[in-house]
């Protein structure tokens, strides 16, 4: 589990971020390139709280919603 939360917070950081890599991969899966900073954002909150044990059950949601 810990490497796969760490894999989530490497791809939503690099969406948020905008790094050349993650944004042709987002676009070539169909998404507009102005919403891929709001899928980084989405993505790292809803990866924290999941890692947090207190809101696992939030993350657990988030990520079921998103």
């Amino acid at each position: 589990m810990g490497l796969a939360i760490l894999f989530l917070l490497m791809d939503g950081g690099m969406k948020l971020f905008q790094a050349s890599v993650s944004m042709q991969a987002t676009m070539e899966l169909g998404y507009r390139d102005s919403a891929v900073s709001g899928i980084g954002l989405a993505l790292l909150v809803c990866t924290l709280l999941y890692a947090i044990p207190r809101t696992a059950v939030w993350g657990r949601f988030c990520s079921r919603v998103t």
